[in-house]
């Protein structure tokens, strides 16, 4: 009786979806925060000197 059980219990908890989903959701979120981190550091130090230009060029057209 306790072999069955047993069984039992596993085969539902291998049936289970809802932690797969979850699971989903943090990947594809990662995934996400990933690229934004990637992005942020690829473009970070040119979006930087633009800006730093721009200053450059408004303190000097200021009278």
């Amino acid at each position: 009786m306790k072999t069955a059980q047993i069984k039992e219990a596993l085969s539902a908890l291998w049936s289970d979806q809802d932690g797969v989903t979850a699971i989903e959701y943090a990947l594809l979120a990662a995934l996400i925060f990933g690229a934004i981190v990637v992005a942020v550091g690829l473009l970070g130090d040119a979006i930087g000197t633009l800006y730093e230009d721009i200053a450059a060029k408004v303190s000097n057209a200021a009278p």
